[in-house]
């Protein structure tokens, strides 16, 4: 059996859970790491789990509190097959492989995941005469199972979509996959394979940058040793890179504003709904989600890179998105909205897939400019990345004999297959049966499961993720506050100090000031 790797946060706060808190660089060990990655997106959590299979020391970073926190929570949540990526790329090399790969990892890493298809439709006449160029470069990309159809063939298929539709095209393996069981699947298997994994913890500065071990300055006070560096950490990569005198290159936020509709559209639609791409972006999509709604989505807007704004949606342009989502479903101006989100990619002005090996010193790669399609690569681009490490930076792989690459049945999520509807566990367990939220159904049997699962989230945002727990039609409203009393009373963490997503967003003022 392999060793399990050690979880720690960096969280001031003293009512914080003191079996999770980092003090000390001594609770780690003091060899230094064979590779540190640095942001613990879907990328970094792949990257540190094909990594785990094999004898190596490996540290996981992230400033925030969360796998998966920043870009990698909000996309569209499609596996694509890389049917319109630029002929020829990388990213289109790793999108094509990585989508053939999917079904086979979802099964071992139990992430929900489903076969949907997507149907690329021509509503004007402009659209009608490139459609023949997008099947031509699906077929150059090696997506040879694309089919053409006529207008009567595409209603058939959706008989609810517009009835303007010239032709379109079939895209049977694209598909609808849980983007945040996948960061959590995949660091999960990276912990119990001996990978240490640290949260609230961001990189200020770097000693000894040539040598053979370097030495990364915290903003916790703490240096961590480690002989590669791996940056991963998409928005802030330039800065990072910025420490070590890294190559130029231009990253900007690139915002995607989405609309999540009630769960009874869902059954409107079967298919991944597309326009016609253009040389920007993918347009606006009318997506079936693996959670049982409707999303669509998403705007393309470019902002600076310390913009706080970036998160926000506005609403000129959500109705812009429902104006253009509409033109593929009219049907949508009649479903209800239950909450709007934005998705913010690393856009790099260098171009898609930006890989730097030994950049500016030996020992360190950088990883920028991972947009919309990170999530369908991720496992691909692992590899891609293992290999560039061992034969530009000199790492040495031997395989770990006793190292696990899936997730046991019990790692399903309990919205997918549902704890309740076995009688056994109910009575063995009757918290199982104890339903906290009421619109997703989800259980404090669920809840406390995932307390204890190997990550130990400890913020509201964490959990949601896990369990679905908030993310239905009353966004919270109803549960949220059960939610955090289950928090704070099984990990004995005061309820005004039960935060979002890490100190700074707890859901109690205490500032008593500001109600004067």
């Amino acid at each position: 059996m392999s060793v399990s790797g050690k979880l720690f946060y960096h969280w001031m706060d003293k009512d914080f859970d003191e079996s999770l808190k980092f003090i000390d660089t001594e609770q780690l060990g003091d060899i230094p790491y064979d590779v540190t990655i640095i942001g613990a997106g879907v990328v970094g959590c792949a990257l540190a789990y094909k990594l785990s299979m094999y004898k190596l020391r490996v540290l996981l970073l992230d400033k925030n509190y969360d796998v998966g926190e920043a870009t990698s929570k909000g996309n569209s949540a499609i596996v694509h097959t890389g049917f319109d990526a630029a002929v020829g790329t990388l990213e289109s090399e790793l999108v094509t492989k990585a989508s053939r790969e999917w079904p086979q990892l979802a099964k071992k890493l139990k992430i929900p995941y489903e076969e949907c298809g997507a149907l690329l439709i021509a509503i004007n006449n402009e659209q009608n005469t490139q459609l023949d160029k997008v099947y031509e470069k699906a077929l150059k990309n090696g997506v040879t199972d694309v089919q053409q159809l006529s207008a009567e063939q595409v209603l058939e298929l959706e008989p609810q979509i517009t009835k303007n539709v010239l032709r379109g095209i079939l895209i049977p393996r694209e598909s609808i996959a849980d983007p945040f069981s996948t960061s959590i699947a995949y660091a999960e298997i990276a912990l119990s394979n001996g990978v240490d994994i640290l949260f609230g913890i961001e990189v200020i500065g770097i000693e000894n940058v040539d040598g053979k071990v370097k030495s990364l300055i915290t903003n916790c006070g703490k240096k961590f040793d480690t002989r590669i560096i791996v940056n991963v950490a998409g928005l802030g990569s330039r800065k990072l890179a910025d420490l070590y005198g890294g190559e130029p290159f231009d990253i900007n936020p690139r915002r995607g504003q989405f609309l999540i509709f009630d769960k009874f559209s869902r059954s409107a639609i079967d298919h991944i709904l597309l326009p016609i791409p253009t040389a920007n972006t993918k347009g606006v999509l009318v997506i079936p989600t693996i959670f049982g709604n409707l999303i669509a989505g998403p705007t393309a807007e470019d902002f600076i890179i310390d913009d706080n704004t970036v998160s926000d949606t506005t609403v000129e342009r959500l109705q812009e998105l429902l104006d253009g989502a509409s033109k593929l479903y009219p049907g949508l101006y009649e479903q209800s909205v239950i909450t709007t989100f934005s998705g913010v990619r690393c856009n790099c002005s260098q171009g898609s897939y930006w890989i730097r090996c030994n950049d500016g010193h030996q020992g360190i790669i950088t990883v920028s400019g991972i947009r919309s399609t990170g999530f369908t690569s991720s496992p691909a681009l692992a590899e891609y990345l293992i290999g560039e490490l061992h034969e530009k930076l000199g790492l040495n792989l031997n395989v770990n004999p006793v190292a696990i690459d899936s997730r046991s049945e019990s790692s399903w999520p309990g919205w997918w297959k549902r704890p309740y509807s076995n009688n056994e566990l109910v009575k063995e367990s009757p918290e199982y049966g104890r339903v906290v939220c009421y619109c997703e159904q989800i259980s404090l049997g669920e809840i406390i499961q995932h307390l204890d699962s190997p990550l130990k989230p400890r913020t509201l945002d964490a959990i949601k993720r896990r369990t679905r727990a908030q993310m239905g039609r009353c966004q919270g409203f109803d549960c949220m506050v059960n939610v955090a009393e289950i928090i704070s009373n099984y990990c004995n963490i005061p309820l005004n100090k039960i935060t979002k997503r890490g100190p700074g967003s707890e859901i109690i003022s205490t500032n008593a000031e500001q109600y004067q």
